[in-house]
């Protein structure tokens, strides 16, 4: 099924973020978030790309630390911003 912008996912250390946008790159999706305090109130300076995996019924994610591949997905990311 997989992740929707505007929905809130949980990673398993507990951090909550909220998924901004999302862009397909090479065949994998990607979602710009941002975190979430214990109020649900978004934490501005806490902005990071999650990959997303799905597996069967299942979908997870992980936080993209490539810095390389950061910069390519935050100007894809701009891009779509100034195309909204």
């Amino acid at each position: 099924m997989g992740l929707k912008i505007n929905h809130i996912i949980t990673l398993e250390n507990k951090e909550e973020y909220i998924i901004l946008n999302e862009a397909m790159y090479y065949g994998k999706k990607y979602f710009l978030s941002m975190g979430l305090n214990k109020k649900r109130k978004v934490i501005s300076n806490n902005v990071v790309i999650l990959e997303e995996f799905v597996s069967g019924f299942d979908t997870y994610v992980s936080k993209v630390t490539d810095n390389e591949l950061i910069g390519v997905l935050t100007r894809m990311f701009k891009a779509q911003t100034k195309l909204s």
